[in-house]
C-alpha cells in the first residue's frame, strides 16, 4: 500500500507540476550523529509565487530552522527533489537533511479522502523515530531564538510562524509534500441561474489545457442526459503573464443544482455544488440571506477574517442554516458554542482562527465536554456528548496531531470544511447524520 500510494502521488504531480511552479519549503531539523536530521519538513509546490518573500534560515546551537520561497529550476529537477523527499532527503538553504529512519518509513495521503471539495497531491514521509530534547535544552533554544534576527518567542513560536510541530510536542518525524493545481474554477465568477450555467476557470500558462477534464451533474436534470463532460466547451484565453482563463457557458434542462468536478491529467481538483439561488428550498438558508445577500458577511468572517468574536458569530450562523440549534455563550469559562441537533444530540463547539491557540483549544473543549457530562449525568440525563474544534485554517496549515484528536473524541473541522458546509446550506440537511458521520471518521 505504501509504494502505491508514493507512485499515485508522484504520477499525478508529474501532470500537475509545470515549468514554472514555485518552491515553499519549511523545516526544522537537529544536529544529531554528525547529520542534520528533519524533526518535520513541508515542501510545497505552487503555481504562482508567494505574494511575500519571507525566506530566511537561523541556527541555534543543535538546531537548525528556516524557510524557503523560490521559482523551481526546472519541471524535471522540481520532480527529483519529490522523489528525493520520499527516501527521506532533502536539500534546501546548501544543507542537506535527512530523515531518520532506524525503523523505516510509511506514506499517508489525504488524497484517498474521497469526500473532499477541493484536492491538492499530498504525500507524508513518516519515520518511526522521535527527537527528544531535556527541559534545560529547551529552554536554551527558547532563550537564544529570542536574540535571532528574526527573533521568535521560543521554539514554540518558531514552528507556529512555519506551521510545523516542535520537538518537544513528542511526535515522529515527517516530511510533508503538498502540490496544488495548476488550474482551479474562480468560484465567484461561477453561476447558475434559469437553468443556465456558466464557469470561468484559472489555468497556469505552462498547462496543456487538453488535459483538463469538466464534468457536470444536472439536479433533478432529465435521466442520463444529466450528466455530461463539457471540458471542450471551454474557450481559453491567450496566455497572460503566468495564467490564462477559460469560458463555458451551457444550457441546461430542470437545473436546480449543479455539480462540477474540474480534474487536470485523471486527477480530481475541485467537485463544487453551484445552486440557483431562485430555487433554493431552505427556508434557513433563505431567512439569513434575506439580510445577508449571498452570505457575503458570513463568508468573509467565516473564511477571512482574523476577528475570533466574528468568526465565532459565523460558525453559529452556519450551524443555523445547516438546520443545528447554536446557542452563543456569554460566559467566558465555557465552549464557544453549545449546539443541539433535532435528534437531541448535544454538542460543545470551540472556535479559532490561529494556530497558536490551537491545542489550547483542545484541551479546553475536552475539558468542558467532561463537566458537562458529569453535571448531565447527575441529574439523570443521558449524555452522549460531541466535542469539534473548528479552524479557520486549511487542514494542510494546522499542525495537529490527528490520533491525539481521535483518541480524544474530538472531531476537526478546517478551512475546507467550512467551505463546503457554505456550499451545502441551500438544501435541506439532517444534522443527525452529519454528525453521524463525523464521528464514525473518528473510527476510522
Amino acid at each position: 500500500m505504501d509504494d502505491a500510494t508514493k507512485a499515485t502521488f508522484l504520477r499525478a504531480a508529474e501532470g500537475w507540476i509545470c515549468q514554472e511552479y514555485h518552491w515553499h519549503i519549511r523545516y526544522l531539523a537537529v544536529f544529531s550523529e554528525g547529520k542534520w536530521h528533519v524533526w518535520e519538513a513541508q515542501l510545497d509546490l505552487n503555481p504562482l509565487p508567494a505574494g511575500e518573500d519571507n525566506s530566511f534560515k537561523t541556527r541555534v546551537g543543535s538546531l537548525l530552522i528556516g524557510q524557503v520561497q523560490s521559482p523551481i529550476e526546472s519541471k524535471e529537477r522540481a520532480l527529483e527533489t519529490l522523489r528525493n523527499a520520499c527516501l527521506g532527503q532533502v536539500q534546501v538553504d546548501g544543507v542537506d537533511l535527512t530523515l531518520p529512519m532506524p525503523g523505516g518509513v510509511h506514506f499517508y495521503s489525504d488524497m484517498y479522502q474521497r469526500e473532499r471539495w477541493f484536492f491538492s497531491l499530498h504525500l507524508q514521509i513518516g519515520a518511526n523515530y522521535a527527537e527528544n530534547f531535556s527541559s534545560s535544552e529547551l529552554f536554551e533554544m527558547d532563550n537564544a531564538l529570542r536574540l535571532t534576527s528574526p527573533p521568535f518567542d521560543g521554539l514554540i513560536d518558531a514552528a507556529n510562524w512555519l506551521g510545523l510541530s516542535t520537538p518537544a510536542a513528542g511526535t515522529n518525524s515527517r516530511i510533508t509534500i503538498r502540490v496544488s493545481p495548476p488550474v482551479d474554477l474562480l468560484l465567484e465568477k461561477c453561476s447558475l441561474l434559469n437553468d443556465k450555467l456558466s464557469i470561468k476557470a484559472i489555468s497556469h500558462s505552462g498547462l496543456d489545457v487538453s488535459q483538463v477534464g469538466l464534468a457536470i451533474r444536472t439536479v433533478p436534470g432529465k435521466g442520463l442526459e444529466a450528466r455530461t463532460q463539457i471540458a471542450d466547451t471551454i474557450i481559453w484565453s491567450e496566455p497572460e503573464s503566468s495564467t490564462r482563463e477559460g469560458d463555458a457557458e451551457i444550457q441546461l434542462e430542470n437545473a436546480d443544482a449543479v455539480l462540477v468536478m474540474l480534474s487536470v491529467g485523471g486527477a480530481t481538483v475541485r467537485r463544487h455544488w453551484l445552486i440557483d439561488p431562485s430555487k433554493a428550498r431552505n427556508n434557513r438558508y433563505l431567512a439569513v440571506g434575506q439580510f445577508d445577500k449571498d452570505l457575503k458577511m458570513v463568508r468573509q468572517a467565516a473564511l477571512e477574517s482574523t476577528d475570533s468574536n466574528k468568526f465565532e458569530l459565523a460558525v453559529a450562523s452556519l450551524l443555523f442554516m445547516l438546520g443545528f440549534n447554536p446557542a452563543v455563550q456569554l460566559e467566558t469559562d465555557s465552549p464557544d458554542l453549545i449546539v443541539s441537533t433535532p435528534g437531541g444530540r448535544l454538542v460543545v463547539v470551540e472556535c479559532t482562527t490561529r494556530i497558536a491557540d490551537f491545542h489550547a483549544k483542545v484541551g479546553k473543549i475536552v475539558d468542558r465536554r467532561g463537566a458537562l457530562t458529569k453535571s448531565l449525568q447527575a441529574s439523570g440525563h443521558v449524555a452522549n456528548i460531541a466535542a469539534v474544534l473548528i479552524c479557520r485554517l486549511p487542514s494542510d496549515q494546522i499542525a495537529a496531531d490527528l490520533d491525539d484528536l481521535k483518541s480524544r473524541g474530538v472531531i476537526l473541522l478546517a478551512g475546507e470544511d467550512i467551505s463546503s458546509a457554505l456550499d451545502r446550506v441551500r438544501f435541506p440537511n439532517d444534522p443527525d447524520k452529519m454528525l453521524q458521520d463525523a464521528e464514525a471518521g473518528l473510527a476510522g
